[in-house]
């Protein structure tokens, strides 16, 4: 095989892992096929191989395909040994307790933001799921990650950003995004006003390094008609509050 031929079939091979993943309760061939892009017979043989090493399995009864908990095992692994995950997840816990809402700790990925950990005390439960990735650019985490960069970084993010509305209150708007992420900066909090999922409304908070940029977020999630507007300001005060702790367990100053 050659040096460009393995680089190929490593990249569909990750490719079709990606699509997996986004199938939680499996994908037939057909679509995996169709979703990728790839010939059947290319993604038959590499799924013969993910079944072979263990990463992925077909269910007997329905032929779909899934990824198994070994591929989970890598991840959790990188995960488990982040340090804002040790230190933040109790805090986390005691916060989501007092709110009654669904806490995410994120961290970021280049344009994205990853969930890593998810904690809900409350009745309702959110669609959200460790592991799922979502863009900077339309959530509550995003934007107060993005508010602690330069303005050179932001543009950067943005530019190469594939916008969309996924709801009708997105902002796919670079200026009212600078403007919003002006308000993030002023108040030390971002919202979410239904903007990666209607119904949905966040107040999220950034956990800065010493020198004062963000790699890392929270938020607490909550229905939009309970999320009111004095709710949100003693939900923000409260994570406000959580950040400070965080970061005195991480024993990084919190500046300005």
């Amino acid at each position: 095989m050659t040096e460009k031929g393995g680089v190929q079939s490593v990249e569909r091979i990750f490719q079709l892992i990606e699509q997996l993943a986004s199938h939680p309760a499996g994908a037939s061939l057909q679509r995996l096929a169709q979703e990728t892009g790839l010939a059947k017979s290319t993604v038959h043989r590499l799924l013969a191989s993910l079944v072979s090493l263990g990463y992925a399995a077909q269910e007997p009864e329905t032929g779909r395909y899934r990824l198994t908990l070994k591929m989970f095992e890598l991840s959790s692994g990188i995960v488990n040994s982040m340090e804002i995950m040790d230190v933040a997840k109790a805090h986390l816990e005691r916060l989501s307790q007092r709110t009654g809402e669904a806490v995410h700790l994120v961290i970021r990925d280049a344009r994205d933001i990853v969930y890593i950990y998810k904690t809900e005390s409350g009745p309702m439960r959110m669609s959200s799921r460790v592991g799922l990735r979502s863009p900077l650019y339309c959530t509550g985490v995003g934007k107060a990650i993005l508010a602690t960069l330069p303005p050179e970084e932001v543009e950067d993010v943005w530019n190469h950003s594939s916008l969309k509305k996924l709801t009708s209150r997105t902002v796919v708007d670079l200026a009212e995004m600078q403007d919003q992420l002006a308000e993030v900066r002023a108040n030390g909090y971002a919202i979410d006003d239904e903007e990666n999922e209607m119904g949905v409304r966040c107040v999220a908070v950034a956990i800065p390094g010493p020198d004062g940029r963000a790699e890392s977020a929270f938020s607490i999630s909550g229905l939009a008609p309970y999320m009111t507007p004095e709710r949100i300001r003693r939900v923000a005060a409260l994570a406000l509050d959580t950040r400070t702790d965080i970061l005195a367990d991480l024993g990084v100053g919190r500046k300005g």
